[in-house]
């Protein structure tokens, strides 16, 4: 990819839209050259850019490289985008922290990008040693590099970061802020590509969302056949999810889909789609044990369950959570040693690669993909869109007798 000039920005100030207790009040995001010298290399675009994409990140984390081709994609095909780069490792993992210094000791040697690209593209090999190696590939003056890794010149920048990521309420990378708005989890080219441009044209993100939604082409057929649901059978707009147990942007949109079956009673039928994503060790055998409860008319209970402890998902773990809710023992532990319902994921798993899914969480609304975290407004809206889609032509009166 072929990088925009970087530029000093002297303070940007994002107005963000926080919900619950935050809303009162509303920090800024700071990117003051005075407080981080070398933080100018964490941007890239035009200071004059309509849009601002500020992302929280960490190198280790899948989804966050994920997120990064995707930006790059985008930034490489609009000169109206200005990313700004904030450092979020995981405060259990020593090497995501010493990965986030090495950037920008790279990039006191203007070269924070092209250490960024080679972190996200090595994400298993983040130790001192291989730090080091990176720096040489980019010709780094190896000195400077080495005391700043190893003196951590350039740590207090990224508590800085971490300190701010807290006031804002970030709990998951990647979070990005558009203009202000917050979008959480991965996100796919068409959901960010849509925010992106429904701020440059001034109409609704939702809509250019379904805009986006028709221009993919025509609905994709699922089988719903196994798969557990919610909602009326009758109702004329499906909601289908696939979804990662382990995944924690599927335990966060988790609790909007009683909010939104409450909302639609009658109109919105959800159904469950099993996606274990190949990272994810324990959340194959996750799934088979939501199945075995299902079988037992409780897989919405264990579905909960599973999202509410997604730290406990050994076989141990699932035997426990299956005495929780009194299922017959031996019958599930039966099922689940024997991967009764394996196949049942494979199949779910295999017809998600071949509808285009990479990633979780992953929707289909009357069979027409979103990717990427989705707000409860924003379902309203697309819903709503559905819902007038699908709804028959209004009978226009006849001549007046």
């Amino acid at each position: 990819m072929k990088r925009s000039s970087r530029l000093i920005v002297a303070v940007f100030n994002i107005t963000l839209g926080i919900h619950g207790s935050m809303a009162q009040k509303q920090p800024v995001i700071s990117t003051s050259k005075a407080a981080a010298p070398s933080a100018a290399t964490s941007f890239l675009g035009s200071a004059k850019a309509p849009v601002a994409v500020l992302v929280f990140s960490d190198f280790e984390s899948f989804p966050c490289a994920r997120s990064a081709s995707v930006l790059a994609r985008l930034l490489a095909e609009t000169k109206d985008v200005r990313l700004i780069f904030k450092h979020a490792p995981a405060a259990v993992s020593p090497n995501s922290m010493l990965a986030h210094e090495a950037a920008l000791a790279a990039g006191d040697q203007g070269k924070f990008w092209e250490m960024h690209d080679l972190l996200f593209e090595n994400q298993t090999k983040l130790t001192h040693a291989d730090l080091v190696a990176y720096a040489k590939q980019l010709n780094l003056n190896m000195t400077a590099f080495q005391q700043a890794l190893d003196s951590h010149t350039y740590r207090p920048i990224i508590e800085s970061d971490l300190a701010e990521a807290r006031a804002l309420g970030v709990t998951t990378t990647p979070t990005f802020f558009i203009n202000g708005r917050r979008l959480i989890g991965p996100q796919g080219y068409a959901s960010l590509n849509a925010v992106i441009e429904s701020l440059l044209a001034g109409i609704p993100a939702s809509q250019r969302v379904q805009q986006e939604i028709v221009a993919a082409g025509p609905a994709q057929q699922i089988n719903l056949v196994h798969a557990p649901a919610k909602g009326s059978a009758t109702a004329p707009t499906s909601l289908v999810e696939f979804s990662d147990f382990e995944c924690p942007f599927c335990a966060e949109t988790a609790p909007l889909i009683p909010q939104l079956l409450a909302a639609y009673p009658t109109q919105v039928r959800f159904a469950f789609k099993h996606y274990p994503l190949p990272m994810h060790k324990e959340s194959p055998l996750a799934h088979e044990a939501a199945l075995a409860a299902g079988e037992q008319g409780k897989f919405w209970e264990m579905h909960d369950l599973l999202f509410a402890g997604q730290d406990k998902l050994t076989r141990d773990d699932l035997i426990a959570k299956a005495k929780q809710l009194d299922l017959d023992m031996p019958r599930f532990t039966k099922d689940l040693d024997s991967h009764r319902f394996k196949p049942l994921v494979d199949a779910d798993r295999q017809e998600g690669n071949r509808l285009g899914v990479d990633g979780t969480p992953f929707f289909f609304i009357n069979g027409h993909a979103i990717s990427g975290g989705v707000s409860l407004p924003e379902f309203k809206q697309l819903i709503d869109a559905a819902l007038k889609e699908a709804a028959p032509p209004t009978a226009k009166p006849g001549p007046a007798r």
